[in-house]
């Protein structure tokens, strides 16, 4: 293998070789950051700007920072946000995907930690408030004094009527005390929730809360094996999420400080009402979710425009603290070289040459210096002739075209320009392999961790329709139907002419048949507008006669479809929207224009085809 073949961290629950010397004081602060607010009677939250160029390390940092904390702190980390009407609820089951990550070597998951960290320190502290303490108590209390994992391994160990017995004590007890320091309301009901979702060791039973603690209206055979009940219909679902993350958030005062990283925020700038409703909805996670520490991530030119459009209040809150990443000395960057290739059993001085070293190691950030790397070694190795970009320069001007490189990139990013860089024929191959290798990676994610949720899907959409249609006079935007529900969806337009609505509805129930009927009379209202309605294969199969005939209406229009979204037509959507993300954020250094052009080509026969025009 390519020792220099990965050269980023797309997520900190990952595990790549880290060389620690590099940002030592860095980490140092972060983690003191983390010590004072875990110290704060009054768990007060924190906001961290971490600011660094691409490819200066700030997700690796993460990464390192989830390696030492994670047995001790949550770490929840949240990708950019996409649908201005959804941000609460996108933060929140991102928090989902990221609690039910395991702790390494435990063979639990951070959820799972929580509460038992949680739950312990409840049932130990508040001793004195029991005079007369039941045995079981009692029992329960010793139990969870004596490791806190013990609510897994012994009192979830035991025979199923007494394990029953013993969750039952502990949620009366803890629900006791949530009234008592919160009241009752949405917040007991979510807490429940998230005890059921332990306490529970049938798989499928677990799934069905964990579509309950993601919005979803469960069927009334589903409440009846779970004991939970719907939310009032009323509750929209940033109150629900906002709600949620406040009850993480206390059960986190009495565990340790959440470590919530928000990553990839870059891509906000092409969208202003998203960018302003972030700055907007953090003021409110700073504001109710006590005890935790936030940290953005930002090139540091992008953080001086947002903070020029967000409330003072806002950038006071999130740039509390802020570490600077700078760029490595070409002494650490041979350091980290050689800790790479001997993690593979290789030595760089067999490798490449001094000349060759000088080169890879005069380079503006860790990642183009492992991109270097990585083609210097598939031309000594394997053959593979190196790129001009490289071959090109003489070295004794490497250092200054790197800065001009850099300049570049920053005027670029000023002005919103592309410059080419590939033949359209390398454009092709290179968007051909990158489809593949992120298809690859998104295939486990998705099955294991992904929470389906229609916003998220329609703010995915909503990127990349905008992203790959940005030149072509193509206007995204939504429907407003009479103050009806609709499927959360984008309306395309060329022009003032609407071309097409696409939607999501992975709800069931009422909401399903309700908002299906709706996005039907417009469709038969619109004869000239294609319609489309797209629903995931793993959520609930619709059953009622009602739905059933409204999707074979949708279907017989003639300007309307509805479809299920198979593993082929979701990793459609995943690789696309995350290819357009990471070109954004500069994690993929490919222009955006040569991008649009290839995808279209690549998803021809997609069903996202018909919402891409040609040219551009």
């Amino acid at each position: 293998m390519n020792p220099f073949g990965t050269s980023r961290v797309d997520t900190p629950f990952q595990d790549h070789v880290d060389l620690e010397d590099v940002f030592r004081d860095q980490f140092t602060r972060l983690k003191s950051i983390i010590d004072e607010i875990g110290a704060d009677p009054n768990h007060q939250s924190r906001g961290v700007i971490l600011a660094g160029e691409p490819g200066a390390g700030k997700t690796h940092l993460i990464m390192r920072l989830a390696r030492e904390k994670i047995s001790s702190n949550r770490i929840l980390f949240i990708r950019q946000p996409n649908n201005p009407d959804a941000i609460l609820f996108h933060i929140y089951t991102r928090i989902i995907e990221s609690l039910v990550e395991n702790v390494p070597g435990t063979g639990f998951t951070q959820i799972e930690y929580l509460l038992a960290k949680s739950f312990s320190r409840i049932f130990i502290k508040d001793a004195d408030n029991y005079k007369n303490p039941s045995a079981k108590m009692r029992s329960i209390r010793q139990t969870l004094s004596e490791d806190h994992l013990n609510l897994y391994r012994r009192i979830g160990a035991q025979s199923t009527e007494k394990r029953r017995k013993n969750w039952r004590t502990i949620e009366n007890r803890i629900v006791e005390w949530w009234s008592a320091t919160s009241g009752w309301g949405l917040g007991a009901k979510i807490l429940k929730a998230f005890i059921k979702y332990c306490s529970y060791t049938d798989l499928s039973r677990r799934e069905i809360i964990r579509r309950w603690l993601t919005g979803n209206e469960l069927s009334a055979d589903e409440i009846r094996k779970t004991g939970l009940e719907n939310p009032d219909s009323s509750t929209g679902t940033e109150e629900f999420a906002m709600e949620a993350m406040r009850v993480l958030g206390k059960l986190s005062t009495q565990d340790e400080p959440l470590v919530i990283v928000f990553d990839q925020l870059e891509g906000l700038k092409y969208n202003e009402e998203l960018l302003f409703r972030f700055g907007e909805c953090i003021k409110e996670v700073f504001t109710h979710v006590p005890g935790s520490l936030m940290v953005f991530n930002f090139f540091p030119d992008r953080w001086a425009e947002y903070s020029a459009v967000f409330d003072e209040s806002v950038v006071q809150r999130m740039s509390r603290d802020t570490v600077f990443l700078n760029p490595p000395a070409a002494e650490e960057m041979e350091r980290i070289l050689k800790l790479r290739a001997s993690s593979f059993g290789e030595d760089i001085d067999g490798i490449f040459t001094q000349k060759e070293k000088t080169a890879i190691v005069n380079c503006t950030n860790i990642r183009t210096m492992l991109n270097r790397a990585s083609d210097y070694y598939k031309f000594k190795v394997q053959g593979i002739p190196l790129p001009k970009v490289i071959t090109g320069f003489e070295d004794e001007i490497r250092n200054e075209i790197a800065g001009l490189k850099k300049e570049v990139e920053r005027l670029k990013a000023y002005l919103d320009i592309e410059v080419p860089t590939f033949s359209r024929q390398k454009d092709a191959m290179r968007m051909q392999s990158l489809v593949r290798a992120y298809r690859k990676n998104l295939e486990k994610e998705i099955k294991e961790t992904m929470v389906i949720s229609d916003s998220d899907d329609a703010g995915k959409l909503d990127t990349v329709v905008r992203a790959l249609n940005r030149k072509n006079g193509m206007q995204v935007g939504r429907i407003r139907h009479k103050g009806r529900k609709l499927p959360d969806h984008i309306l395309v337009r060329e022009g003032n002419q609407p071309k097409a609505a696409a939607g999501f509805l992975h709800a069931g129930g009422r909401s399903f048949y309700a908002r299906l009927k709706n996005f039907n009379d417009l469709a038969a209202d619109y004869t000239d507008v294609q319609f489309l309605v797209l629903r995931d294969q793993r959520v609930s199969t619709i059953r009622s006669r009602k739905s059933l005939d409204e999707i074979n209406r949708l279907n017989a229009s003639g300007n309307g479809k509805f479809r299920i979204m198979d593993e082929e037509a979701r990793l459609s959507l995943e690789t696309v929207y995350r290819i357009v993300t990471d070109i954004q954020n500069r994690d993929l250094e490919i222009g955006l224009d040569a991008a649009a052009r290839e995808i279209r080509n690549f998803y021809r026969e997609s069903w996202i085809s018909m919402l891409l025009m040609e040219g551009g």
